[in-house]
């Protein structure tokens, strides 16, 4: 049995320290992930004049008939839209899972769009349960998907990154498939695509190797099954850019586990940068121009003392390589932005907010074209809100005109649950929250 490996939702992990300094927890929503995605019942995202609107919600009707029963993680396009999964359960009590797209500046009847997935010659994906579905900017969709393969009972089936481009579905990675490098790939991370340049899609996933048993004993020597970052394209190709075991930048080892990747399209190709385990602790790495380089290792010093935590959620990501990155110094959780080689401390715990509170726990930071940072965070009453940190250092609540917070008049009065916040690179955003 192929069992596909569901990725947590890292990318709004919130970081809290315990008391003990050794001590670190992650949580989301002080809750666990499973709690905070039952209580989202909604989907929001911003118009173009910046508002966050509502999109649909469980319960109300899915195209095509039935009402939506449970929602997806949503992504941001390019063009303004959203792109989730979703289940819709009709008339005749059979759930299903499928892919719709959301458009905030339409009427709230006509919002969301049914995407219909057609299969290919030899791909053909059946969406089980949320596909984490991604887009670029020529409309291409890849997610991932058991495959319907005839003769092969459920259990058996190979699952598959799918790019649907072209008005057909294509499959450019599968379980039992192999890389360029020959390696088998083992099983795919669902919750882990992210679209580069056109057509191709960055993604974790495991490869099979030999087990030596003359290695058992050496620690730092994988066996069996090696996590790995890899790169589709419509070509066929399967790129390893990392993989665990293999010998990066500074002779480097990377390690078990591999952070969720963020890429983008950029002037020198497909830009990724990630975080990853090594013998000396984590670190945060850029991948451009077809060379990597390791930018953050824990250890490094800054002015609140040494790097001992870096998240493994997607890192924040500009063009010209720009990252920012949520990490911990010590007790405190500290966002930081990396631009030519200089560290600049941007959050941390304790800084206060608009409203008066300080900031508490903080998800992982989202960069845009300009520069600007959002970011979703809790502060010490608990509230979750959606934060901008706009390239002239000021900072406001995301949805606010006026960059002025107004507690009469509070943006979100509904619960944000900030671990699935997406931003694209014009600064349009979505969130799952409650009605």
């Amino acid at each position: 049995m192929k069992l596909s490996v569901l990725i947590p939702l890292l990318a709004g992990i919130s970081l809290a320290f315990a008391t003990n300094a050794s001590a670190v927890s992650l949580s989301l929503q002080g809750d666990g992930a499973g709690l905070a995605m039952a209580s989202s019942e909604a989907l929001y995202a911003s118009d173009s004049t910046g508002k966050s609107v509502l999109i649909t919600a469980v319960g109300l009707p899915s195209p095509g008939g039935g009402n939506f029963t449970e929602l997806g993680v949503p992504s941001m396009m390019p063009d303004g839209r959203v792109l989730f999964g979703a289940e819709t359960t009709p008339k005749n009590g059979q759930p299903f899972w499928a892919i719709y797209a959301g458009n905030p500046d339409i009427s709230p009847l006509h919002r969301v769009q049914w995407v219909d997935i057609k299969p290919g010659k030899d791909c053909v994906p059946e969406i089980k349960g949320d596909p984490y579905p991604v887009s670029d900017s020529d409309g291409n969709i890849a997610f991932m998907a058991r495959l319907n393969e005839s003769g092969k009972a459920d259990r058996d089936r190979d699952d598959a990154l799918v790019l649907y481009a072209d008005g057909v579905a294509h499959c450019l990675a599968r379980s039992g498939g192999r890389t360029s490098h020959g390696h088998k790939i083992a099983v795919l991370s669902f919750g882990s695509p992210e679209m580069g340049d056109t057509g191709q899609v960055v993604f974790n996933a495991w490869l099979s190797f030999p087990v030596d048993k003359k290695d058992a004993g050496a620690i730092d020597v994988p066996l069996g099954h090696r996590q790995a970052l890899l790169i589709a394209s419509l070509n066929g190709s399967v790129n390893e850019i990392a993989v665990e075991g293999e010998y990066g930048p500074n002779h480097t080892r990377y390690m078990r586990p591999f952070g969720l990747p963020t890429a983008l399209p950029s002037p020198l190709g497909t830009e990724i940068a990630f975080t990853a385990k090594t013998p000396s602790g984590a670190a945060l790495f850029l991948y451009s121009d077809g060379e990597m380089a390791r930018i953050l290792p824990t250890g490094t010093l800054t002015v609140e003392g040494p790097v001992t935590y870096l998240s493994p959620g997607r890192p924040g990501l500009m063009t010209d390589g720009t990252t920012a990155v949520l990490a911990g110094c010590a007790r405190v959780p500290i966002v930081f932005r990396l631009a030519h080689q200089r560290l600049d401390l941007r959050l941390q715990r304790g800084q206060l907010t608009p409203f008066g509170t300080e900031l508490e726990s903080l998800g992982d930071p989202v960069l845009t074209a300009d520069g600007s940072m959002f970011i979703g965070a809790t502060d010490t009453d608990e509230n979750e809100k959606l934060y901008e940190l706009d390239g002239n250092g000021a900072f406001f609540e995301v949805g606010d005109e006026e960059l002025i917070y107004k507690i009469s008049t509070a943006i979100h009065h509904h619960s944000i649950f900030t671990g699935t916040l997406t931003v694209n690179q014009h600064g349009d955003f979505a969130y799952l929250g409650g009605k």
